[in-house]
């Protein structure tokens, strides 16, 4: 069994978002999620001790849907076995690269520093292009595997 996993999420809080730290914190967003496995030999009955499978902390919080206004995590997760051998899939952000979003100003609902990607737009006619450079980075979440326990 795999799942994502926010137990290295420095700024934890039942009250926020995950990688989201405190309002006025030196970093806005952390690296928050991880994909943890664990397997069972009595189908189901008893589970051996969770393993992190991810090799490095991702930040979730990288808004990169819907224009670039909004994260999304969880389309791509799966495992398979046979036997004892299992691996599992995953989609992670280690390769999104952070930018700003141009289009928010200090006083809009969606200022939130650090959760926008790379992302080329200018103001035209009072209104703001799309995105020219949907190639450099800004889209990168990539699926990753590795052997699961």
């Amino acid at each position: 069994m795999i799942w994502y996993d926010t137990r290295n999420d420095a700024c934890y809080s039942r009250i926020r978002p995950i990688g989201n730290c405190a309002p006025g914190a030196a970093e806005p967003l952390v690296p928050s999620l991880d994909v943890y496995g664990t397997s069972s030999s009595d189908h189901g009955d008893t589970f051996a001790t969770s393993a992190r499978i991810t090799d490095e902390t991702t930040n979730a919080a990288f808004e990169a849907f819907s224009g670039r206004t909004v994260p999304f995590n969880g389309d791509y997760i799966w495992l398979t076995s046979n036997g004892t051998t299992a691996y599992a899939v995953w989609t992670d952000y280690r390769n999104q690269v952070g930018g700003v979003d141009q289009r928010e100003t200090g006083t809009s609902a969606d200022n939130d520093p650090g959760g926008d990607v790379l992302q080329c737009r200018t103001f035209v006619n009072g209104a703001w292009t799309g995105d020219t450079c949907p190639r450099d980075g800004g889209l990168d979440q990539n699926i990753y595997g590795d052997g699961a326990p």
